[in-house]
């Protein structure tokens, strides 16, 4: 076998062997090859012999082993007494870094370090971003203290979660029984409407400095009168008129102590 990746190295280029020694030399470079005559061969299956069939199978047997020891170092710098979970969660993140890298086969500068570079920087955003992508530990930090914690934490809500509880909010609305016709009438065209039939944006600063105005604007939904006037066949007045007394009288019914979106 190290006849075989001196013979790789010096051609810079996978040699013609049959599958059984190819096994070989995979198990070689897996299990046993050095970290440097690792970067190189692998240096070799991706920059000058990338079609070859083999070359993929050889780019990972050389970084996996790289991989998990990427995953390790940051999860114990991170964590420092991380769960399997944690470790796995690095590890597939390296291993998911280590196979986009191959398939995008990207140019690179010449000489090795531009390669030994890409690598190890590959395999060390592999491993975070995997963790920290996932919703239920964004935000996660080490704390030297627990004591100084907040007592108060805001929930987690995955999507589905939140689009349920809104649709099943807005046909508790919709149809609240103690409502006048027009006020039920306005609030049905609306949901008919959806968002992008009722809604239109508002331009908007913070407060406090009027001169950013023309810089610092942006914008956010609110309700289009003129929009539901027209569904409705009545007028901007009317709608006016109806959202203000719905507002009234929904905002005491579902809303009395102010918290329903205070953890949206």
């Amino acid at each position: 076998m190290i006849d075989t990746v001196n013979n790789l190295l010096a051609n810079q280029k996978i040699p013609a062997i049959d599958t059984v020694q190819m096994l070989d030399l995979l198990q070689h470079l897996f299990t046993t090859a050095e970290k440097t005559v690792r970067i190189l061969v692998a240096e070799v299956a991706y920059r000058y012999d990338h079609d070859h069939p083999s070359a993929m199978d050889v780019f990972l047997a050389c970084t996996l082993p790289l991989a998990d020891n990427a995953a390790r170092r940051r999860a114990y710098k991170f964590f420092k007494c991380p769960t399997g979970w944690q470790l796995e969660l690095m590890y597939d993140g390296a291993v998911t870094a280590m196979i986009t890298m191959f398939q995008h086969n990207s140019n690179l500068e010449p000489g090795t370090n531009a390669f030994r570079r890409y690598l190890v920087r590959s395999i060390a955003m592999g491993t975070v971003r995997s963790y920290f992508m996932r919703q239920e530990n964004d935000g996660i930090r080490t704390m030297a203290n627990l004591a100084t914690l907040p007592t108060r934490n805001r929930p987690f809500l995955n999507k589905v979660e939140r689009d349920t509880i809104t649709r099943e909010l807005l046909n508790e609305v919709t149809s609240f029984p103690h409502l006048r016709d027009p006020l039920r009438a306005t609030l049905q065209c609306i949901a008919t409407l959806g968002p992008h039939g009722a809604l239109k944006d508002h331009a908007f600063t913070a407060s406090g400095d009027p001169d950013k105005w023309k810089r610092q604007r942006r914008s956010r939904p609110i309700l289009d009168p003129d929009a539901i006037a027209a569904a409705m066949g009545t007028t901007r007045a009317a709608v006016h008129r109806n959202l203000r007394e719905a507002r009234l009288i929904l905002r005491d019914v579902f809303n009395a102590d102010g918290k329903l979106f205070v953890n949206c």
